[in-house]
């Protein structure tokens, strides 16, 4: 999904068991009017609905039942490399958390 053009904007930051974290806009100026930044926002609710559909395709075509739960939230991150044996990308904040709790407290197939 990542692959497709409209969601080139979209960065895979971590995946922790089943939880896949994504974040969009990441690499822009956090400076530019709010057009921009809610278009990025915008994409990744696009992205969320796109990934419920595969999912949902995927478990029709092997007869699994795979679930998913999101959590999307939109404001400033503070975003870095952090790790001395294992360096890695990461993102914190109160946004993040507060699409971490907004999934962890989420229905099964929504978004929340």
């Amino acid at each position: 999904i990542l692959d497709q053009n409209k969601f080139k904007c979209i960065i895979k930051i971590k995946t922790i068991g089943s939880t896949y974290m994504a974040a969009s806009g990441i690499t822009e100026d956090t400076e530019q009017e709010d057009g921009p930044r809610w278009g990025h926002l915008s994409n990744l609710v696009e992205f969320a609905i796109e990934l419920k559909k595969s999912l949902s395709s995927i478990n029709e075509q092997s007869f699994n039942h795979f679930v998913l739960k999101m959590g999307i939230n939109h404001g400033p991150v503070t975003a870095g490399v952090i790790g001395a044996r294992k360096p890695h990308y990461d993102i914190w904040g109160n946004t993040v958390n507060v699409a971490s709790r907004m999934e962890s407290t989420g229905k099964v197939g929504h978004m929340q």
